[in-house]
């Protein structure tokens, strides 16, 4: 009868250290962030945004190239993303990957294509784009807080068409 009750209390014993071990556990933020990023990407990608303002927070913070400009809220976020699918009506981000960077932030390497067919800030030139970027992407309380987007600039204006004409040097 002892022995019995030896091994139930070492099985309760083992029961309660493997408790308390998994409780203690840091929390997954890859399996919490991952399905918010794919919505998110999606509102990129098709211009869809039923369910952004349920994964980004209302002062969601975007700042991009060339300026890195300050733009908060949902609203202007909502405006960025309808202007760049207006210039490129088949804007597309594909993920190459993803590294989470503690608890508050994932960095996000990524490939876009997409044509330029439509009107922007300037007049369209019907070339395709094919530009490597990454963005870091923030996060709090399960919800997508900010994010910062850059890519090579010179790689996006030669693609689209344009020259860059370097300064005259006068020799002395």
């Amino acid at each position: 009868m002892k022995r019995v009750v030896s091994f139930i209390l070492s099985i309760a014993f083992l029961f309660l250290i493997l408790q308390i071990s998994t409780s203690c556990q840091k929390t997954d933020y890859k399996q919490q962030i991952n399905p918010l990023l794919d919505k998110y990407l999606e509102a990129w990608n098709s211009g869809n945004f039923e369910e952004l303002d349920a994964i980004t927070s209302s002062e969601f913070e975007l700042r991009m190239n060339p300026d890195f400009k300050l733009k908060i809220g949902s609203d202007l976020l909502k405006e960025e993303i309808t202007n760049t699918r207006n210039a490129f009506p088949d804007f597309h981000l594909e993920v190459e990957k993803r590294l989470f960077v503690g608890d508050s932030a994932v960095v996000i390497q990524w490939n876009l294509t997409g044509t330029n067919t439509g009107k922007s800030s300037m007049p369209p030139t019907g070339n395709k784009v094919n530009i490597p970027g990454f963005s870091v992407i923030f996060f709090a309380d399960n919800l997508l807080t900010g994010e910062w987007i850059a890519f090579s600039d010179l790689a996006w204006v030669t693609q689209l068409g344009f020259t860059l004409t370097p300064p005259e040097f006068i020799k002395e």
